[in-house]
């Protein structure tokens, strides 16, 4: 399985994602590895910083480019065993071609007006495509307007996203460098999700 965190915008929290999910992903007993793309190697220094302080990542963080990440579109998209997840930058190559052999795109967004507009483009970019994607609203605070008008405006717009969400947590900041602990912080119910949102495309289309 493939599964990329993309969103035209920076700042929204894609490589936490992408690393949480891997953990979620390692944690059911899947064989993980994660490529970094993004020219900021945010999870390739994320990683190294973890090795150094003795709590390295429970999988690989490997530096890659349009070529190595096209290979394992032919490679391991449906590949249900072993699972590799991709941090986009916000434009370019590389993130187009991660998004064409994806089996799933997770959008990352907090509930702010820019990330939400930034968000919206890129859902609309990815359906033109015919690219299976779900929108993932990240630091959210529960019970709170914003909150609520970015849920509505998701329904309005008939965009894919996952039921749940992912807390604003302090602690969640402080893992930059660190192993994820037991909490994944609403990330394993993310990756439940995921997983079944991937089976159910294939029943409905078939498996790639």
């Amino acid at each position: 399985m493939i599964i990329s965190t993309i969103n035209l915008k920076g700042g929204v929290g894609k490589t936490t994602t992408a690393i949480a999910l891997a953990t979620a992903a390692k944690r059911d007993g899947k064989d993980v590895e994660l490529y970094d793309t993004d020219p900021q190697s945010s999870a390739s220094l994320w990683a190294m910083m973890a090795e150094e302080s003795g709590d390295p990542l429970p999988f690989p963080v490997t530096p890659a480019n349009v070529a190595t990440v096209r290979i394992a579109g032919r490679k391991l998209k449906g590949d249900e065993d072993k699972w590799l997840f991709i941090d986009c930058p916000p434009n370019g190559r590389v993130m187009d071609e991660a998004a064409d052999c994806s089996d799933l795109v997770v959008v990352p967004t907090t509930t702010g007006p820019a990330d939400i507009v930034k968000t919206f483009e890129t859902s609309e970019t990815l359906g033109a495509k015919n690219v299976l994607y779900a929108i993932l609203l990240t630091r959210i605070i529960p019970n709170t307007l914003s909150l609520k008008q970015s849920i509505n405006e998701l329904e309005e717009r008939n965009a894919s996203y996952f039921d749940v969400q992912v807390p604003s947590r302090e602690a969640l900041k402080n893992f930059f460098g660190n192993a994820f602990g037991e909490d994944l912080y609403g990330y394993e119910a993310v990756y439940e999700q995921l997983k079944e949102s991937i089976k159910e495309d294939e029943e409905t289309y078939g498996a790639n």
